[in-house]
């Protein structure tokens, strides 16, 4: 038997009319999802992409051979829906003109109700913005999340801005794992140019 947190609600999930009719769950106010396709109802297991949750439901039948004899190619039989978004879908109103689901403290993985807001798109960048996360971001020493560091960037310099140069740029990306584009921005200045040659 699955436990109700407090104050719980649960609502027959709606699916619109791509998703199979047989796709049978039920969503709560705190973002929680049952699999009521069996002859007992289950607690789903969270699944994240790009760390927002999701669940994967089968596509309708006729939906699927519709768009196979239209693009004549196989098609995924399978979609995915963010958590997020399904609870906003069902237990907010929703603004017109507003599309996007904003977690209002920032954490992906908390959909209960009271931290989802209905949102434009330029209400969403700008909170994209001022999360907390993206202002800390050291643009300084090390870009985050990048392949590079201050010191190998500062050797391609070098090899980048040597008029005896003859190492092509295509083998110099492959050393240093980045795109030979990359390479054109650094020897520009237009990335990483507040890194000098000593």
């Amino acid at each position: 038997m699955i436990r109700n947190y407090w104050n719980e609600d649960w609502k027959d999930l709606q699916f619109d009319d791509k998703v199979a009719e047989s796709e049978k769950f039920k969503i709560s106010n705190y973002g929680r999802i049952k699999d009521c396709r069996g002859d007992e109802e289950k607690l789903v297991t969270p699944k994240y992409v790009n760390g927002y949750e999701k669940l994967t439901v089968r596509l309708d039948p006729e939906f699927v051979k519709e768009k196979q004899a239209k693009t004549k190619k196989k098609v995924n039989k399978f979609t995915t829906r963010y958590i997020h978004k399904l609870v906003a879908e069902h237990f907010l109103e929703k603004e017109e003109g507003k599309e996007y689901v904003i977690h209002l403290d920032y954490h992906k993985k908390d959909n209960k109700v009271e931290n989802l807001k209905w949102a434009t798109k330029r209400e969403k960048e700008l909170h994209q913005f001022s999360n907390p996360e993206f202002k800390n971001i050291d643009r300084g020493d090390r870009i985050k999340y990048s392949k590079l560091t201050e010191g190998k960037v500062k050797i391609l310099k070098k090899k980048l801005l040597d008029p005896n140069r003859r190492t092509r740029l295509r083998i110099l990306a492959k050393q240093f794992g980045v795109s030979e584009m990359q390479l054109y921005r650094i020897k520009t200045g237009e990335n990483w140019g507040h890194v000098t040659i000593d």
